[in-house]
């Protein structure tokens, strides 16, 4: 009798919208699980390496700074986590040296790493970036080589 009376009314056409309407949210809450299992969830890092996808960080930037306005630069790409190559070549040792202290000091505040390749030239890599190797010096071929 309560059906009939909810049929008269209109009542049932709503029920049945709503029952409708609540298995498309639950669709919607089975296809988002899908995708979260399906996607690896990155988290912020700590202060330990994070471990990154190649492809995120595989630009390489060769700076070649000319003046000291320069230096800022070399640091804004550090900050944006990519790695670098500075060149200090063809510099007056005055300028080289304070080029070297203001990049030293950002390297150090962004807890980043930086290896010397030969007399003026750098690689420096963002925290979650390991430089691995030595070089060596070969005198025979007058170039460096990684051990």
């Amino acid at each position: 009798m309560f059906k009939k009376f909810k049929d008269i009314i209109g009542l049932s056409d709503l029920e049945d919208e709503y029952e409708e309407d609540q298995s498309v949210v639950e669709v919607k809450k089975e296809e988002y699980k899908k995708k979260e299992n399906g996607v690896s969830l990155k988290s912020k890092p700590t202060k330990a390496k994070e471990s990154i996808n190649v492809s995120d960080n595989a630009d390489l930037f060769i700076i070649s700074p000319r003046r000291y306005e320069d230096c800022a630069g070399v640091i804004d790409e550090l900050k944006r986590k990519k790695t670098i190559v500075l060149n200090l070549e063809d510099l007056d040792l005055e300028l080289k040296k304070q080029i070297f202290e203001f990049v030293k000091g950002g390297v150090y505040s962004l807890e980043a790493n930086i290896q010397k390749v030969s007399a003026d030239i750098f690689v420096i890599a963002p925290y979650n970036v390991e430089i691995s190797g030595k070089l060596k010096y070969n005198s025979d071929k007058n170039r460096f080589t990684w051990e």
